[in-house]
């Protein structure tokens, strides 16, 4: 019972990451990852059964919350060129409507 408590609070910050990750909220998803990194690296290599299938469904979260980062960040990148893209428009517009 020794890695109940680590293991448990991982599942909980896991799970708090994924929400955050849901709703967009990256920077708390980021600290949330920063505060549970610690006790993943402290977990000897030798675990109960139960304890290896929560830090696979961690495992598994983690691929879904970085696919849906990813997914986010192309979002942001288009949404930022289509900004750049207008205001070198609105600049154009500027420079000929002077004339």
């Amino acid at each position: 019972m020794e890695f109940a408590a680590p293991i448990d609070r991982i599942w909980r910050i896991t799970k708090d990451i994924e929400q955050a990750a849901a709703v967009g909220e990256w920077e708390k998803a980021a600290e949330l990852a920063n505060e549970r990194s610690p006790l993943l690296m402290s977990l000897s290599a030798k675990q109960t059964g139960a304890a290896l299938d929560v830090l696979k469904q961690v495992h598994a979260i983690d691929a879904r919350v970085a696919a849906a980062a990813e997914s986010a960040q192309s979002a942001l990148s288009a949404e930022y060129r289509s900004a750049i893209q207008a205001t070198r428009n609105v600049n154009q517009y500027q420079r000929v409507a002077q004339f």
